[in-house]
């Protein structure tokens, strides 16, 4: 259990990582545009775009951040659905059923990120590769899907809902 909160905490700070740093890019970018339209005449070529991607990023790094404070939305319309018996298992089997979804959703992220290489795909407003860009797709789910499957196996690694916290 020790390296599992080990290796939880880590990929939180690698996340939160990325995440800062793509935010402060897309800021940085659009303050130099602003800066270079007042000051120059001109705005600065792709910087607007570099931050809507820099933006997206940070937004996609999100979904994994939340993942892991057990922060995302639950529908709880079908709490009634199952027996009352089965509550005491209900976050196992929901961490449980959440990794495979991600799991699956990360196999086709994959398959979409391959595709964008093999068809060497470029941006509109800057002709870059967007496979890289890309990347974070599947990385956000198969991130998820771990933590999922590391609150299944050591259910008192997973911290408490949102609304349950306070």
């Amino acid at each position: 259990m020790h390296a599992a909160q080990v290796f939880l905490t880590w990929l939180r700070r690698v996340e939160v990582a990325v995440c800062v740093t793509a935010f402060a890019a897309a800021a940085l970018a659009l303050i130099a545009d602003v800066l270079a339209r007042e000051l120059l005449g001109n705005g600065i070529f792709g910087a607007q775009r570099f931050a809507v991607w820099a933006t997206a990023i940070a937004g996609l790094v999100g979904f994994a951040l939340v993942t892991s404070e057990a922060g995302h939305l639950r529908p709880q319309f079908a709490d009634k659905w199952l027996p009352r018996a089965l509550d005491p298992y209900m976050d196992r089997i929901g961490d449980a059923v959440s990794a495979v979804i991600c799991i699956g959703l990360g196999y086709f992220a994959t398959d979409f990120v391959l595709n964008s290489i093999r068809l060497g795909e470029r941006g509109m407003a800057i002709p870059i590769k967007v496979w890289p860009i890309q990347l974070i797709l599947p990385w956000m789910f198969f991130s998820s899907a771990l933590r999922h499957l590391v609150f299944t196996g050591f259910p008192e690694l997973r911290p408490a809902p949102k609304e349950e916290a306070l």
